[in-house]
């Protein structure tokens, strides 16, 4: 099976620092990937880099194959890889379902433009691009409030918003950035449950979280980044039994 992500000897320095040292490993399509790690450690580096914000000085990363390391951020979208962010970006000022939509139809700006002398065709994609959408905030549980204004929504709702307009780009693998952050542990629990739904729907999951518990509960490998180095990699009971693991980040009394 062709891996859905191959990172290899990625490294990124700033001066004489390496945010990301090295860093190499492959993952199959689906699941939940957990990458944890102490403040600093690179994993939100990690995550600018895949998606195009950051450029590696070394090394490189593909996905199924095709080699995105000196790609723009639309072209890697549109290659497949979609993220969401700590700080919330939704437009609070359009409804749940503009702001779902207008990645799909943004994606398809040329054809959109070529429509503007043919209006019925017009007319059938924007109806089409909406169904999907639709579709979407289903996906995520979040119909109910398609006509609403996105900013009006409580801050567990607008996550919710994030997550279905990162999979409106058909990705192959979505990029969470501290998504629980915030969070009641009510939900922190029912979101991450949406994770592993997302992850069983065939789509690749790369989930930054502070909160280790979450990750590991819902993640089916765990990296464990440190200083930028890959500290372990693994399943959750191996990772979270690892001394190196416990000595870094975790501790000597988790259990």
């Amino acid at each position: 099976m062709t891996a859905v992500l191959d990172v290899s000897g990625a490294t990124v320095r700033y001066g004489g620092v390496a945010a990301v040292d090295d860093l190499s490993f492959r993952h199959e399509a689906g699941g939940v990937i957990g990458l944890i790690g102490p403040n600093g450690a690179g994993k939100t580096t990690l995550l600018n880099v895949l998606s195009g914000a950051v450029r590696l000085s070394a090394g490189s990363f593909a996905l199924n194959g095709q080699d995105l390391s000196a790609r723009r951020p639309h072209q890697i979208a549109r290659h497949g890889i979609t993220r969401t962010f700590q700080n919330l970006q939704v437009f609070g000022s359009l409804s749940v379902l503009d702001n779902v939509l207008l990645p799909r139809v943004a994606r398809g700006w040329g054809t959109a433009l070529g429509d503007m002398v043919r209006l019925p065709r017009a007319h059938r994609r924007i109806t089409a691009e909406r169904e999907v959408a639709a579709g979407l905030l289903d996906r995520v549980g979040i119909a109910e409030y398609a006509d609403t204004p996105a900013g009006s929504l409580a801050y567990g709702l607008q996550r919710r918003v994030e997550i279905a307009r990162a999979l409106a780009g058909d990705p192959a693998l979505v990029l969470l950035d501290e998504p629980l952050a915030g969070l009641s542990r009510s939900e922190s629990t029912d979101l991450a449950e949406l994770f592993t739904k997302v992850a069983d729907e065939g789509v690749t999951v790369l989930l930054v979280e502070h909160d280790v518990a979450s990750v590991l509960a819902v993640s089916g490998r765990v990296l464990v980044l440190d200083h930028g180095r890959l500290l372990a990699d693994g399943t959750p009971d191996e990772v979270s039994a690892n001394p190196d693991v416990r000595a870094a980040y975790l501790g000597e009394e988790w259990t």
